[in-house]
């Protein structure tokens, strides 16, 4: 990224494999099977995974097929910009250099399952059709972890209509058929509603884990259903988030900034809860009596309210109990 090329010494990189790892003229790492190889490169990041292509003709495409993607490249992004004079104009350098480098690492990509598929960057609404096309590629392999964090420099938050099936013009909306692989799913800072993610868990049955952070026009979300094996929550920073219903038999965590309403009906499993609330309608006494259904079996409670009302309670029954 940023137009500036890497230059390796093939050699250097030769004669230090040859040092470490060849015994009497013999590689026993290149001579594992080629699962276990590339097991080992999918700890890696993509570029580093793609240097070991100089090692040998036995590396030159195990990269390519490495399980995991990982287009991470926000904190990287945020440096710049803190040092640049001109960010707005590096902004738009950088996403044109974002979207080539991830472009050329999916026309090399031979992998046919990817276990996980991270796009962290940047981006607004004018490159939804490439969005669109990556995660065509994603779904397409079936992933099962998905994470989309399209950066907080955009003036308008990226729009959620790349989720759904563009084939269903005129009927009801669908989401892409590649979601039904999905175990865990982490939105941030994409334009949802409350019944965009509703869509999406009734779309996932395998999925366990949702993550939805900064989606501005979600105000109320229903996360119901017997069938549900979703396991973790979290809403965090939905500036207009008024209410949550639950009733989810397999859920142990929950997670949610900003809300005024939250009923929890079917949980059995719940362990973990973390709140935080910024209005001041809302006491310690009001919230206790939203969590009645599974207050004794909680083993964590964090609380972070604003405006505090204590009330006298005894938390002796938890393990963890935190008041912020």
């Amino acid at each position: 990224m940023g137009g500036k090329r890497l230059r390796i010494d093939t050699n250097f990189q030769l004669k230090k494999c040859a040092k470490k790892r060849v015994v009497g003229n013999y590689d026993r790492i290149s001579q594992l099977p080629d699962d276990i190889l590339i097991d080992i490169l999918s700890f890696l990041s993509i570029n580093e995974a793609a240097r070991t292509s100089v090692l040998s003709s036995r590396w030159i495409n195990l990269w390519k097929h490495t399980p995991s993607l990982n287009f991470d490249a926000l904190s990287a992004l945020r440096n710049k910009i803190q040092e640049s004079s001109d960010w707005r104009n590096l902004l738009k350098t950088e996403r044109r250099n974002y979207r080539r480098w991830v472009n050329s690492v999916l026309r090399s990509h031979k992998s046919t399952t990817l276990k996980e598929f991270i796009i962290r960057f940047d981006l607004n609404n004018s490159y939804k059709s490439s969005i669109a096309q990556w995660l065509d590629f994603a779904f397409a392999r079936q992933v099962q972890t998905l994470e989309l964090d399209l950066g907080i420099y955009s003036n308008c938050l990226f729009s959620g209509e790349f989720l759904y099936d563009r084939r269903s013009v005129g009927a009801p909306k669908s989401m892409v058929v590649g979601f039904k692989s999905l175990k865990s799913l982490t939105l941030r800072y994409i334009d949802m509603t409350g019944g965009d993610i509703e869509c999406i868990l009734h779309n996932c049955p395998l999925l366990e884990q949702l993550v939805v952070h900064g989606a501005e026009r979600m105000s109320n979300l229903e996360v119901c259903g017997p069938s549900l094996v979703l396991k973790h929550l979290e809403i965090v920073n939905c500036e207009d988030f008024i209410s949550l219903k639950v009733s989810a038999p397999k859920l142990t965590s929950l997670t949610v900034k900003m809300f005024e309403e939250l009923l929890l009906e079917h949980v059995p499993m719940l362990t973990e809860v973390s709140l935080r609330c910024d209005s001041c309608s809302i006491s310690i006494k009001r919230v206790f009596s939203q969590l009645s259904c599974c207050i004794s079996q909680l083993k964590v409670l964090c609380l972070e309210l604003i405006c505090l009302q204590v009330i006298q309670h005894n938390y002796s029954c938890y393990s963890h109990f935190s008041l912020v």
